[in-house]
């Protein structure tokens, strides 16, 4: 099951437009199967959505426009004219709401791959001497510590001296300063 989850997520980042335009296909076989008496436009969302996470705006607006206006020809072949009025006043509705929600989709989308390009994050284990401390790097060499978080992420260093250390490093300083 993992693997075709997998199989199904590959296939949706290299081939965005086809895999939104078969879900939008599937929902509207499904919207058209299930007949006029049950409303099925909310699952229009999914494909829109999917086309906007990706940063598709063009196919997700078309398909914010097209989906409505679909569902509304399907009142033919279901030989409910009568009702057609009321299907031309919800399409516009519809189509309204999912490009709203196309918009925020594709704006979420935006801010969270901008700030991924920003926070770098250190993963993993990092292979460190018990002794001096430094990070062995890509290439094998060793390296002080800070330069390889500065490297490797946002953050910088700013040295002083802990309490502990200054204890040993500058008895004299510390005790002159505990006098006064």
């Amino acid at each position: 099951m993992r693997s075709v989850i997998k199989f199904i997520h590959e296939l949706y980042i290299k081939r965005t437009v086809l895999c939104c335009i078969l879900v939008a296909f599937a929902v509207l076989l499904i919207d058209y199967i299930t007949g006029r008496h049950i409303e099925f436009p909310i699952a229009y969302a999914l494909p829109v959505g999917m086309s906007a996470w990706r940063q598709k705006r063009g196919l997700a607006y078309a398909m914010a426009i097209l989906l409505p206006m679909v569902r509304v020809g399907f009142y033919f072949p279901w030989n409910a004219i009568q009702f057609i009025y009321t299907a031309l006043l919800n399409a516009p509705v519809t189509v309204l709401v999912l490009m709203i929600y196309a918009y925020l989709i594709d704006r979420t989308a935006w801010q969270t791959e901008e700030l991924e390009k920003e926070i770098k994050i250190l993963e993993g284990i990092l292979p460190i001497c018990a002794s001096c401390k430094k990070i062995r790097n890509e290439a094998g060499e060793y390296e002080q510590i800070e330069k390889y978080v500065t490297e490797h992420s946002q953050a910088s260093f700013s040295h002083g001296i802990c309490p502990e250390c200054a204890k040993i490093l500058y008895p004299d300083y510390v005790k002159h300063k505990n006098n006064q």
